[in-house]
Protein backbone atom coordinates (compact mmCIF):
# COMPACT_ATOMS: atom_id res chain seq x y z
CA UNK A 1 0.00 0.00 0.00
CA UNK A 2 1.31 3.06 -1.32
CA UNK A 3 -0.82 5.95 0.86
CA UNK A 4 -2.08 6.26 4.08
CA UNK A 5 -6.21 5.62 3.99
CA UNK A 6 -6.89 7.48 6.71
CA UNK A 7 -4.95 10.90 5.92
CA UNK A 8 -7.94 12.60 4.29
CA UNK A 9 -10.52 11.51 7.31
CA UNK A 10 -11.42 14.29 9.69
CA UNK A 11 -12.22 12.87 12.82
CA UNK A 12 -13.93 15.12 15.20
CA UNK A 13 -16.34 12.35 17.20
CA UNK A 14 -16.61 9.11 18.88
CA UNK A 15 -18.61 8.33 15.66
CA UNK A 16 -16.50 9.37 13.15
CA UNK A 17 -13.89 7.18 15.00
CA UNK A 18 -15.62 4.13 14.92
CA UNK A 19 -16.24 4.64 11.12
CA UNK A 20 -12.82 4.96 9.76
CA UNK A 21 -11.44 2.17 11.87
CA UNK A 22 -14.39 -0.08 11.32
CA UNK A 23 -12.95 0.89 7.68
CA UNK A 24 -9.24 0.02 8.72
CA UNK A 25 -10.64 -3.20 9.86
CA UNK A 26 -12.54 -4.14 7.66
CA UNK A 27 -10.00 -3.44 4.53
CA UNK A 28 -7.67 -5.49 6.68
CA UNK A 29 -10.03 -8.63 6.48
CA UNK A 30 -10.76 -8.24 2.84
CA UNK A 31 -7.11 -8.17 2.21
CA UNK A 32 -6.25 -11.43 4.23
CA UNK A 33 -4.57 -9.96 7.27
CA UNK A 34 -5.00 -10.19 10.59
CA UNK A 35 -6.05 -7.44 12.93
CA UNK A 36 -5.81 -9.45 16.17
CA UNK A 37 -3.53 -8.59 18.09
CA UNK A 38 -1.97 -5.52 20.04
CA UNK A 39 -0.51 -3.40 18.34
CA UNK A 40 1.90 -0.09 18.81
CA UNK A 41 1.04 3.41 17.47
CA UNK A 42 3.97 5.66 17.40
CA UNK A 43 2.64 9.04 17.46
CA UNK A 44 6.16 11.11 16.51
CA UNK A 45 5.67 14.23 18.41
CA UNK A 46 2.32 14.90 17.51
CA UNK A 47 0.41 12.99 20.60
CA UNK A 48 1.21 10.50 22.77
CA UNK A 49 2.10 6.81 22.16
CA UNK A 50 -0.85 4.15 22.18
CA UNK A 51 -1.04 0.64 22.23
CA UNK A 52 -4.51 -0.67 20.66
CA UNK A 53 -5.56 -4.11 21.43
CA UNK A 54 -7.76 -6.05 18.27
CA UNK A 55 -9.73 -8.95 20.26
CA UNK A 56 -12.61 -10.97 18.49
CA UNK A 57 -15.92 -11.19 20.37
CA UNK A 58 -17.55 -14.12 20.59
CA UNK A 59 -20.93 -14.47 18.95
Amino acid sequence: MTTDPTTNDEITSTKEFEAALSRVILAALENDVDPRGTWEYRADGVGSDMEVMVVELAD
